[in-house]
C-alpha cells in the first residue's frame, strides 16, 4: 500500500503525503475483521443480547424538519430502545429537504477537494492535512460540524424537549441518545470521503459506520451540554466516544477530565462498558474536534 507521488515533489512534500496515508476505520470491532462484513451488534459478547421488556408507553419525540417547513409526509423513521430509563421506548423522525442534502455533500466534497483527498481503495486513502490539524481527521469532524451543525439541531431540540419534560439528568439524557444513535443502522459508506458519512446524512439516510455514529452522538450530546470527544484506534480500525460522566467502567483521562469509552455500534451497550478484546492493544487516542 502507498501514495502516488508525483516526479519532483520536495523531501518535505514527500513527508507530509506519506504521513497523511490513513487507513480508514472499518469500524467493526470483530476479532473477524471487516472482510467477513460482521455485524457490531454481535461483538459485544459480553452484553446480555436478551431483548429488554417494554417499560411504560412509546414516547414520540416528534418529527424533526430542516429546513423549517420541509414536508414531514414521508421522514426518516426511529423506534429505539433505552434500557435504563423508564419509559423506555421512543420514537422519531427527520425530514431533511433533497437540497439541503445535496449542500451537505457539496460541503463535505468540497473539503476533500480542500486537502487534496485521493482514495487508494476502500480502505485506505491519502490527504494533506492543514497546518492547524493532525492525520487524526480532528479538522474533518470539524469542518462537518459547520456545515451539520444547523441540520443536526434540529433533531437535538426533540432531545432537548424531552429532557426538560420528563426532567432528565445527564446520565440519563446521555442514555436516551446514546441508545438512538446505536440503532442506526451499521453501514460503511465507502462512497463518501475519508469513509464518513455526515451526520445530517446519517439521520436522513437511516445509516452509518462507528466514526459517522459516534460524531452524531457527539453532536446531540454538545447541544445538551453533555461533554464527550471521539476516540480511535488504528489498531482496532474503530472509533468510540468518550463521555464525561462518571459511571461505573471502562474511562481515559484527557485534559484532566475523565471520560467514559461509549460504543456507538453495539444496540444495548452502556456507558463505561468496552469489548476487552479493543484494549489490547490499548492504542486509543483522544480526538479533539472544534465544536464552535
Amino acid at each position: 500500500m502507498g501514495a502516488h507521488v508525483s516526479p519532483g515533489t520536495s523531501a518535505a512534500e514527500l513527508s507530509a503525503v506519506l504521513a497523511a496515508l490513513h487507513l480508514t476505520a472499518c469500524c467493526c470491532p470483530c476479532t473477524d475483521g471487516c472482510d467477513t462484513g460482521c455485524d457490531p451488534s454481535v461483538c459485544s459478547p459480553d452484553i446480555p443480547a436478551a431483548p429488554v421488556a417494554p417499560v411504560g408507553p412509546e414516547v414520540d419525540l416528534g418529527i424533526a424538519p430542516y429546513p423549517p417547513g420541509t414536508p414531514t409526509v414521508s421522514p426518516a423513521s426511529y423506534r429505539w430502545t433505552a434500557r435504563d430509563l423508564n419509559p423506555n421506548r421512543y420514537k422519531a423522525g427527520y425530514a431533511l429537504s433533497s437540497e439541503e442534502a445535496r449542500k451537505v455533500q457539496a460541503a463535505l466534497d468540497a473539503f476533500a477537494r480542500k486537502v487534496q483527498y485521493r482514495p487508494i481503495n476502500d480502505t485506505s486513502f491519502t490527504w494533506v492535512p492543514p497546518a492547524n490539524c493532525e492525520d487524526d481527521m480532528r479538522c474533518v469532524f470539524a469542518d462537518m460540524y459547520r456545515s451539520n451543525r444547523d441540520d443536526v439541531r434540529a433533531l437535538a431540540a426533540r432531545f432537548k424537549n424531552r429532557v426538560a419534560e420528563a426532567n432528565l439528568d445527564a446520565m440519563r439524557a446521555a442514555s436516551l441518545v446514546v441508545s438512538f444513535v446505536q440503532a442506526v443502522r451499521y453501514e460503511i459508506p465507502k462512497e463518501e470521503p475519508f469513509g464518513i458519512l455526515p451526520p445530517a446524512l446519517v439521520l436522513s439516510q437511516q445509516r452509518g459506520d462507528c466514526d459517522s455514529k459516534a460524531f452524531l452522538a457527539q453532536m446531540i450530546l454538545h447541544e445538551l451540554g453533555i461533554e464527550s470527544m471521539l476516540i480511535s484506534s488504528q489498531a482496532h480500525k474503530h472509533t468510540m466516544l468518550g463521555i464525561a460522566l462518571p459511571v461505573q467502567g471502562t474511562t481515559f483521562t484527557y485534559g484532566g477530565t475523565r471520560y467514559a469509552f461509549t460504543e456507538c455500534t453495539a444496540e444495548g451497550s452502556p456507558i463505561g462498558h468496552v469489548n476487552a478484546e479493543l484494549l489490547h492493544p490499548n492504542d486509543w487516542k483522544a480526538v479533539p474536534v472544534d465544536l464552535r
